[in-house]
C-alpha cells in the first residue's frame, strides 16, 4: 500500500469517527430493523403513482386516493425512525460534500463535478 492509499484509509477512519457517521449508522440500523418504517415510503410512492394516474386519466376515486395518499404522507412525516434516518443521511452527505469541496480546493482540481447548468430551454 502506498502512502496515498494509507492516508485514504486513515481519512476514511476519521470520517467513521465523526458524530455524523455515528448518527447515520445508528439511524440506519434502526431503520433496517423496522420493516413497517421501510414499507411506509414504498406505500407512499405507490399511492402517489396511483393518484397521478387517476388524475391524468380523469378516473373516478380521486378524492379517496388523495385521502389515502395524505394519510400515508402524515404517517411518514410522524415516523421518528424515518425522520431520524433521512436527517442523519442528509447530515452525513453534507459532511462528505464539504470534505470533497475541501479536497478539490486543496489540490486545485475538481474532485467532484459541478452541477450541470440548465440550457434554459425547458418551459
Amino acid at each position: 500500500m502506498n502512502n496515498l492509499e494509507q492516508k485514504i484509509v486513515e481519512f476514511s477512519q476519521a470520517v467513521r469517527e465523526t458524530k455524523e457517521w455515528q448518527a447515520y449508522t445508528e439511524a440506519a440500523r434502526a431503520y433496517e430493523s423496522d420493516k413497517a418504517a421501510q414499507k411506509l415510503p414504498e406505500d407512499l410512492q405507490m399511492a402517489q403513482g396511483t393518484l397521478d394516474a387517476i388524475e391524468q386519466g380523469n378516473f373516478p376515486g380521486r378524492e379517496e386516493q388523495r385521502a389515502a395518499y395524505e394519510h400515508l404522507l402524515d404517517q411518514v412525516r410522524k415516523n421518528r425512525v424515518i425522520d431520524d434516518f433521512f436527517d442523519a443521511r442528509k447530515r452525513l452527505e453534507a459532511l462528505v460534500g464539504d470534505l470533497a469541496t475541501t479536497i478539490s480546493h486543496e489540490i486545485n482540481f475538481p474532485f467532484t463535478l459541478p452541477p450541470k447548468k440548465s440550457c434554459g430551454c425547458s418551459g
